[in-house]
């Protein structure tokens, strides 16, 4: 999968001298070729190194099921996976793996909600803006400027969308893209979904206490044995700004999450430099079509992770104000109470706080967590 995000920094979980907490050890490993071109790590209390690396290698197998099922660039012997859809739009339905479909279904839900916002039925607009983006970033390696396509270019690829072409069978189990021309990029909620799918199934398999991180995509499995919450780092998105390397440094903690996922989109990692020094990155707000610059970064916190990917999306391409709204309409109408934290290089109301950083950056927290959070 293309859709790169910011990474969540998990903060050191040590143990305390708790009664509960003798019984385990805290063990950690991560591994690069586990799907969605990002890392993805386990940080987990069990009772055993090797109890912990049979669920380590049931989150790898996992991860890597799910790259597979949400890829849109490659083919896999026996499997039906986007890019089997969006190959046959136009042509037949395609029977697919129950959690396609429930990841379509938590899509549209969501398109709805946000007005649009959040549109994974706009694949020929993002393969445009993917093109660019590769060829802009080998330019940059020589020292040369990025291309940007044209807004007639755009509108004309943003024809081909909308839920109303696609077509779900639940009883067949089948996917049908009515309009060749339209095409599903899942980038936005795709791993955010697999991180939810991964964590239940180690939940299911018996683990207790832990954290699996995906790239920008972390969820919390109940607390640590001591019955605590961990603590969660948002990277600076100008980190690698400082001094001309990347760093660890974070813009605020968030403190005793327990049970919850958090993700963040940003537009850090994946972007290339236009004409002017112009940071073009890869969230693309619908209502302009070229990349959204309101932030440079957002974090949800609630616990579904496939939730939270497809709002931090959401988040970031809306103005603050029309986020405002949607958060109201979410907590109304999914029973949720989100914890937003947005980073932008301007203060958004008179709660934003200046974060004690060498780039300058400000925070912006939902009144729900804003008195808890630490800043960096």
């Amino acid at each position: 999968m293309k859709k790169l995000k910011i990474v969540l920094i998990l903060l050191a979980m040590t143990l305390c001298g708790c009664t509960k907490s003798q019984e385990y050890e805290l063990y950690a490993k991560q591994e690069l070729n586990c799907g969605f071109d990002t890392l993805c790590a386990l940080n987990a209390y069990t009772t055993s190194e090797e109890e912990f690396d049979s669920y380590f290698e049931m989150m790898v197998d996992e991860f890597a099921y799910y790259n597979s099922l949400f890829d849109i660039y490659n083919d896999y012997d026996g499997l039906n996976n986007i890019k089997t859809i969006n190959d046959n739009a136009g042509i037949k339905p395609i029977e697919v793996d129950e959690a396609i479909i429930e990841l379509i279904e938590l899509s549209k839900e969501i398109n709805e909600l946000s007005d649009g916002a959040f549109d994974i039925t706009d694949g020929a607009l993002l393969k445009i803006w993917h093109e660019y983006r590769d060829e802009g970033k080998e330019l940059n390696s020589e020292g040369y400027y990025g291309k940007t396509p044209s807004l007639e270019e755009l509108e004309a690829a943003d024809g081909h969308k909308g839920f109303d072409k696609i077509v779900i069978d639940k009883e067949a189990s089948t996917v049908y893209i009515t309009d060749k021309e339209v095409s599903l990029d899942v980038g936005g909620v795709a791993k955010g979904f697999a991180c939810e799918k991964v964590a239940q199934k180690l939940s299911e398999a018996g683990l207790e206490y832990g954290a699996v991180n995906a790239g920008g995509n972390q969820r919390i499995i109940n607390s640590k044995p001591d019955g605590s919450g961990f603590n969660v780092g948002i990277q600076n998105p100008r980190a690698e700004s400082i001094a001309g390397m990347i760093t660890s440094s974070n813009v605020v903690v968030l403190p005793d999450l327990k049970n919850v996922s958090v993700v963040t989109s940003g537009d850090y990692q994946n972007y290339y430099l236009a004409l002017d020094n112009v940071r073009l990155a890869h969230i693309i707000d619908p209502s302009t079509l070229y990349p959204a610059t309101h932030y440079t970064s957002v974090s949800i916190v609630t616990q579904n992770s496939g939730l939270a990917d497809c709002l931090s999306t959401a988040l970031f391409v809306l103005d603050y104000e029309d986020g405002l709204k949607l958060i109201d309409k979410i907590n109304e109408t999914l029973d949720e109470d989100l914890i937003v934290v947005w980073v932008s290089e301007k203060p958004l109301d008179d709660t934003s706080v200046l974060a004690s950083t060498e780039a300058i950056q400000y925070i912006t927290v939902t009144a729900n967590f804003a008195d808890k959070i630490i800043t960096e």
